[in-house]
């Protein structure tokens, strides 16, 4: 379930953060990319504002993405890094530096040892900024979002064949998930485009969860284990529009909680994975290390109201 109120300092458990840039930023798909490009978006009063929010290297990483689309989403990362550090952890703007792990997930540790301490991970496709975090230290958190994208993959789906275009992708997924993928139907018939939409809904399910977890685990889609890991009976989480036909504003789809996952030949107890649908075309996968720790409703942000006044923190 989603909500559009959930302040971090009235909920002990894992947050749960959304930014759309494109609403937040927005601009046409057409403006050029490269270089030049980015630094003149940056120029405008709106982007300029939210830049000078970041440090001098932030900034430049930010920057040097080619797409503009890369730079926003970009931008919208490491302004929920640092706002997810200044209200969970009561901490001025100035002081929210983002720290990493040995393993190079990202975190906030205090620099003189007391305080709260954060974990949390990121993502983001489309136009949407994920985050998740917890200021629990004994903990674990991988968060995955996808856009399925049947614009970009029918045309091929369609000229390779539904197992061929799978197949594509099975150094990331067990031989059961792979047929899985290939031989799921859907519970009402339909066929055509329809039904290839309907199976890419499917295949992106899997690979969020399998984002999810491998985030978790701070290993990525590089982990030696990621074909011995896989997931069962997973279920396509109905979109926004699919619940509520009457409300075309609805954001928030169905919700597919208790997630089964196994690994070696069996089942793993000890993860707690969840798959929301945002929209008509999102997925956001979530996967965390503690069973006892509770998921926040998802809560939408809005730049000015959620971010700009975290950086008046002090």
């Amino acid at each position: 379930m989603a909500s559009s109120s959930c302040p971090i300092d009235e909920y002990n458990g894992v947050f749960r953060w959304v930014l759309d840039v494109q609403s937040e930023w927005p601009c046409s798909d057409n403006i050029k990319s490269g270089r030049e490009a980015a630094l003149y978006w940056a120029q405008e009063n709106d982007n300029r504002r939210a830049l000078s929010f970041l440090t001098a290297e932030e900034h430049e990483k930010v920057l040097r993405f080619y797409h503009i689309r890369d730079v926003k989403l970009s931008l919208g990362s490491q302004l929920l890094k640092r706002c997810a550090v200044v209200q969970s952890c009561r901490v001025p703007w100035s002081e929210s530096h983002i720290s990493k792990h040995e393993n190079h997930k990202p975190c906030y540790v205090p620099k003189n040892g007391s305080g709260k301490h954060l974990e949390f991970n990121v993502s983001h496709h489309g136009s949407l900024v994920a985050l998740a975090g917890c200021t629990d230290r004994d903990i674990q958190i991988g968060v995955d979002v996808v856009q399925v994208d049947t614009v970009k993959d029918l045309p091929r789906v369609r000229q390779e064949g539904w197992s061929s275009w799978v197949r594509t992708y099975e150094a990331v997924f067990s031989d059961r998930e792979v047929q899985d993928i290939i031989t799921w139907e859907p519970s009402q018939f339909i066929d055509g485009d329809d039904l290839l939409r309907a199976k890419l809904r499917h295949f992106y399910a899997h690979w969020c969860l399998k984002e999810a977890y491998v985030k978790m685990t701070g290993d990525a889609l590089m982990a030696p284990w990621l074909q011995d890991m896989e997931f069962r009976n997973v279920q396509t989480p109905r979109a926004a529009s699919d619940l509520s036909a009457m409300d075309s504003t609805k954001d928030w789809g169905e919700a597919i909680p208790d997630v089964e996952v196994w690994r070696d030949g069996k089942q793993v107890t000890g993860v707690k994975l969840e798959l929301q649908a945002f929209r008509n075309d999102y997925m956001i996968g979530i996967a965390s290390s503690r069973l006892d720790v509770p998921f926040s409703p998802y809560k939408l942000l809005d730049l000015q109201q959620d971010v700009y006044s975290a950086t008046e923190a002090s």
